[in-house]
């Protein structure tokens, strides 16, 4: 049955804003500190995105996934972090931050799931645990901790799904990418005319369109080469973001998905600047890389001033195999790499304890150990950046007492 309500709910065709729960809360003031949340999900290749060219037995393991080591005088050479470490060099705004000090690198990293599911390790990072019970997720439980405001939305899931870990009991926005032209000017004010006198609908149509206004206005960035649609879906969605996170009355904790990293054929194709193919302007891989670079520069530019109180949290469900397999590329494996950047993070550095590539160092002696737990770095950051109580961070991520959060990760305030 059509009723006014559904019509509302669904009018804004091509973006759409859908407050999930009562509103939680707002007063804005400048300097206010933001919170990216981006899930890679199909679980990125933490040796793509972070080589081990130090290591003597990296080259050898990884055969031809192995970019060139920094300085080597290949089409494609690593970005080099240090004397160890580099990034993939479709990575260069990442490089730049790091430089910058506003990238810290996280290797040989999982959460809480040891085993190889996709679904099952998305999920269980998502809840914050393994217990299949919990219906919620972790950072809506976050959310309650933090001070409640008193317009607009305190966060946002930019996508067509809010993910699991968005989902509970707290009030979230949700913003769907516009995917077609929309509705004409002149039905979208006969629409605003025909429910402003309504104390429910006229409010939240008024919401929505202005909602939808800015995010079609900041994910317009023009024609990309890129041919990937989650490519350029990641990035349309980091310009949008950045508007959101910038306007005074806007959220101040976002998410985003940015999937398709599920690598087991073909993963490090690649192909001379100026060159295309019907498979992707630079290689399927190369693509994603490039436009989750091109997304974190949308992302910066985007938020202006504003950067300087952000952190942005990349992550992935779980690593791949060292070895390459027999269709040059990696299967599902345990320890992997993630990223936490922004204008609020004490960067320049990598934080690994590295469990090394040698004989007998690999996990069930075809993964990469994982010695740190992400949960770690998640109550860090919720510690330094949200200042949610250790306390609380047992309720947010439970049967995780062992796990401490790591420390040092965000700039003190001057």
């Amino acid at each position: 049955m059509v009723t006014r309500r559904s019509i509302v709910q669904g009018m804004v065709a091509g973006g759409t804003l859908l407050t999930v729960a009562p509103g939680f809360a707002v007063a804005m003031t400048g300097g206010e500190r933001r919170f990216v949340f981006i899930f890679l999900r199909g679980a990125m290749d933490g040796l793509s995105a972070v080589p081990a060219y130090g290591e003597p037995r990296f080259k050898a393991l990884r055969g031809e996934l192995a970019d060139g080591s920094p300085g080597e005088g290949t089409p494609f050479d690593a970005l080099k972090l240090d004397g160890l470490f580099a990034l993939n060099p479709d990575l260069p705004t990442l490089h730049k931050l790091y430089g910058a000090g506003e990238l810290t690198v996280v290797h040989a990293a999982c959460h809480g799931y040891r085993d190889r599911s996709h679904f099952d390790a998305q999920d269980a990072f998502d809840r914050g645990t393994v217990d299949k019970s919990f219906r919620d997720g972790w950072l809506n439980r976050a959310l309650a901790y933090l001070p409640p405001r008193k317009e607009g939305d305190l966060a946002m899931a930019i996508g067509p799904t809010p993910p699991l870990s968005m989902r509970g009991d707290v009030a979230i926005a949700s913003w769907v990418p516009a995917e077609g032209e929309g509705l004409d000017p002149d039905t979208i004010v006969r629409l605003a005319e025909l429910y402003r006198p309504d104390a429910d609908l006229g409010p939240n149509f008024e919401k929505g369109f202005k909602a939808e206004a800015m995010g079609r206005a900041m994910a317009d960035g023009g024609k990309d080469e890129l041919t990937s649609a989650q490519a350029r879906g990641f990035i349309k969605q980091a310009r949008a973001a950045a508007g959101f996170l910038r306007d005074p009355a806007g959220p101040r904790v976002v998410t985003m998905d940015f999937g398709n990293w599920d690598s087991h054929a073909s993963q490090n194709v690649r192909f001379m600047p100026g060159q295309q193919s019907a498979g992707g302007y630079q290689g399927r891989f190369a693509e994603l890389y490039i436009a989750l670079d091109r997304g974190i520069a949308a992302l910066k530019e985007g938020l202006g001033s504003e950067w300087a109180n952000t952190a942005v949290m990349v992550i992935t469900e779980f690593g791949r195999t060292v070895r390459i397999n027999g269709n040059r590329g990696t299967d599902h494996g345990t320890g992997g790499a993630g990223f936490l950047l922004g204008g609020a993070v004490a960067g320049g550095r990598i934080i690994a304890d590295w469990p090394g590539l040698g004989e007998g160092k690999l996990f069930e002696d075809r993964d990469l150990l994982t010695t740190t737990d992400l949960r770690a770095l998640c109550k860090g950051v919720l510690r330094e950046h949200l200042s949610i109580a250790d306390g609380a961070l047992e309720t947010i991520f439970p049967d995780s007492r062992a796990v401490k959060p790591l420390e040092g990760l965000i700039r003190r305030r001057a």
